[in-house]
């Protein structure tokens, strides 16, 4: 009995190395084990669909599996149940026949969030004018972006795949989905999360997903009565994702969309400079006549 409850126990690199430089193991709590015993999966028929209510309890019951930190169930309850409060879920699903049932192998949770420029800081050698090079809208919005403390981007607070179904490239699939989904946000300018250092796997996979280390926060996780490090991994995107983005969004607009925006919108643009430059130039006359 206990070589097989040895064979039992979960292995997940979020959980930080203890004194003997080793991970914690934990006990599966979650149905889709049991269900999954003695079934192989077909790559194929795997689907992607957001979580619903009826998915909450196997939701907490995996995040206990793969991460050390707790979660609130206001967390889950507003994410999942309630859709409120900017979270974006997606999970990836795989349905048993003889079951009559449908599991889920994988999931995502995001959020929408005004985070600092603090988080941006060590990406690229000028984060403002990279910033500043992937925003495609009016140079006046872009310019008042530029001078906000705060920047709009998406969080992923979880991003886990069941043990089984390691290497089937679910996590890949997520996370690609939700950086697809999150360029179609005005002015969201990428996304970021947070890794414990010392889960190196968990890092390659981000890294290898186009996600970038820019800072390394000391005592950033509390696990029961110790702090960890952590690193943040950030992705922003550049000018040549937002333009297919734009043109895609131009394409999919109505002609009446078409006409209010080159009828109305551009003409109002270009009055506004032209105002500003006869402003500018009565003040340097003004400027010539006085000093003469």
């Amino acid at each position: 009995m206990k070589e097989d409850e040895k064979e039992q126990l979960l292995y997940s690199e979020s959980f930080p190395l203890n004194e003997k430089k080793e991970r914690s193991k934990v006990k599966p709590i979650s149905e889709v084990h049991k269900l999954l015993s003695g079934v192989k999966i077909d790559i194929e028929k795997i689907y992607y669909k957001p979580l619903a209510p009826e998915h909450v309890e196997e939701v907490k019951k995996l995040h206990k599996e793969w991460f050390p930190v707790p979660y609130a169930d206001e967390i889950f309850n507003d994410s999942i149940i309630n859709n409120q409060g900017g979270y974006v879920t997606e999970g990836a699903f795989y349905y048993l026949q003889e079951e009559n049932k449908e599991i889920i192998l994988g999931l995502i949770i995001c959020r929408w969030f005004y985070v600092e420029k603090f988080f941006f800081d060590l990406v690229g050698n000028n984060i403002i004018k990279q910033i500043n090079d992937s925003i495609d809208y009016e140079e006046e919005v872009a310019l008042y972006l530029s001078k906000q403390p705060y920047f709009s981007s998406f969080y992923v607070m979880s991003l886990g795949v069941i043990d089984e179904c390691r290497k089937m490239n679910i996590g890949t699939k997520l996370i690609k989905d939700m950086m697809n989904y999150a360029v179609n946000v005005p002015f969201c300018l990428g996304v970021f999360l947070s890794v414990i250092s010392d889960n190196f796997s968990g890092k390659k996979f981000y890294e290898k997903n186009g996600l970038v280390c820019s800072n390394h926060l000391k005592g950033f996780y509390q696990i029961e009565d110790k702090k960890y490090d952590s690193d943040t991994y950030v992705k922003i995107f550049d000018r040549k994702v937002k333009d297919k983005v734009r043109l895609y969004h131009y394409s999919m607009m109505t002609f009446k969309q078409k006409c209010f925006r080159y009828l109305i919108l551009k003409p109002y643009y270009i009055l506004v400079k032209l105002f500003l430059m006869i402003c500018l130039c009565r003040c340097f006359g003004n400027k010539i006549n006085i000093d003469k």
